[in-house]
């Protein structure tokens, strides 16, 4: 037997509250997943401090390193005995990376040329570095990196001077 006056919540009632929730819910995840343009900025400054971890590391260990592009990701070369390159592997910083989904190094040029995908970017001992300016893109968002010859790379954005 049902007690007077006590009643349960109607179907109406729960479909309503859920509807409530699930908008909450797809607001949130709306709200915390990062856009294109995040993305792409971390990873063009994840990519910077590789780019400036190399130029330090060619200058302390009085050898040059190279940079390439590759298919989805980059990676770093060193010299060997015989003076070919030879991928960098053993490090943590300067191994190949995968860049993160649906990011493109768009365009990579040197010294204001293109650099064909067969040569790769050298740090040298010196210190010296040949500016560079490298376009990253994620589907209608974009950065730029420009590295001087003092090996510093700084990212930038629409609309930035520079």
């Amino acid at each position: 037997m049902v007690a007077a006056g006590l009643r349960g919540f109607t179907l109406i009632e729960i479909l309503v509250v859920l509807v409530i929730v699930g908008i909450m819910v797809s607001l949130a995840a709306v709200r915390f997943l990062p856009d294109d343009q995040a993305t792409l900025t971390e990873e063009a400054r994840r990519l910077a401090i590789c780019l400036e971890q190399a130029h330090d590391q060619a200058v302390a260990d009085g050898e040059p390193l190279g940079f390439s592009v590759e298919a989805g990701g980059y990676r770093f070369w060193s010299l060997d005995a015989r003076n070919e390159w030879v991928p960098r592997d053993g490090d943590d910083v300067l191994k190949p990376h995968v860049l993160a989904a649906g990011v493109q190094v768009r365009a990579l040029t040197v010294n204001g040329q293109s650099l064909a995908v067969s040569e790769r970017l050298l740090f040298l001992p010196a210190g010296s570095t040949a500016p560079f300016v490298m376009d990253l893109g994620l589907n209608a968002a974009g950065v730029r990196l420009r590295g001087d010859r003092f090996g510093r790379v700084r990212v930038e954005f629409a609309g930035d001077d520079g």
